[in-house]
Formats: structure tokens, sequence, C-alpha cells
């Protein structure tokens, strides 16, 4: 995997097929659920007023369609340019939005703790690959802005 800057917008952006196909599976899974309750979202939609139900009703009503309008934007970003071998700062950074969006939905799944001592479940390693594969692309991408 290489993710590099080559010119001040510019980034070669060679990841093994697998991963863009794992990705883009994904993100179409997403962009199918994000409008849902399913409670593996949660962590995309964070509670603003965890004391007060009320005040964080008035703004999942007024927050939550601008949040999920971005998302929508990053994944369809995504799913256009899966096959682009350079890409510019603005896409790596819709593909930064929507692996991390991944990984937290896959994290909630696994109910993934910061514990030393989590494990997954045997029916549960295929997902954690996943879940490590994303952190993994994730760093890489991180790495290559800097």
């Amino acid at each position: 995997m290489l993710i590099v800057r080559i010119e001040e917008d510019a980034f070669l952006f060679d990841i093994p097929d697998v991963l863009r196909e794992m990705v883009v599976d994904l993100a179409r899974q997403l962009n199918e659920q994000i409008e849902t309750d399913n409670p593996s979202l949660q962590r995309l939609f964070p509670t603003a007023y965890s004391n007060d139900p009320e005040k964080d009703a008035g703004y999942q009503i007024l927050a939550r369609g601008e949040l999920v309008d971005g998302r929508r934007t990053s994944l369809t970003t995504v799913m256009e340019t899966v096959d682009d071998d350079q890409i510019d700062g603005e896409t790596l950074e819709a593909w930064m939005r929507v692996v991390n969006d991944l990984r937290l939905v896959m994290g909630t799944h696994l109910d993934i703790s910061e514990s030393d001592d989590w494990a997954p479940a045997p029916e549960q390693e295929i997902s954690y690959a996943v879940y490590q594969s994303l952190s993994t692309l994730l760093h890489h991408i991180v790495e290559a802005q800097f």
C-alpha cells in the first residue's frame, strides 16, 4: 500500500484492489443505511446534550440532515474514485472521512473498547480483520497528508 503526495494537490493512491473493493462495498452498505436507526450508526450521530433529551432531540432534528448530506457526499466521492490511482487532496479527505466512519460503525458493531484485554470472539474475527484493515488504511491516508 502506497499513498504519498506527489504534487501540491495530488496523491499517488496505490492500494490493493481487494481493499478498494472492500471499502466501496462497505461504503455502499453505509450509504443505504445512513438514514436508518441502526444502532451500529450511533457513533456517527453522537448525542450533543446527554443530560437534556429534549435539547438533544432538537439538535438531532437540526443537525442530522446536514451530517447525512456531508457523509453522502463523501461516500459518493469514494465510490466514484475507487479505481483512481491518483487523487487530489479533497478526494483524499473524502476517503479519510469515509474510512473513519466505516471504522466507527465496525467498532460499534464489534463493541470494541479501549480496554487492553478486548479480543474478538471467534465469530467476530473476520469483522475484526476488516476493522484492522480500515485502521491501517486510515493511518496511511493521514500520514500522506503531512
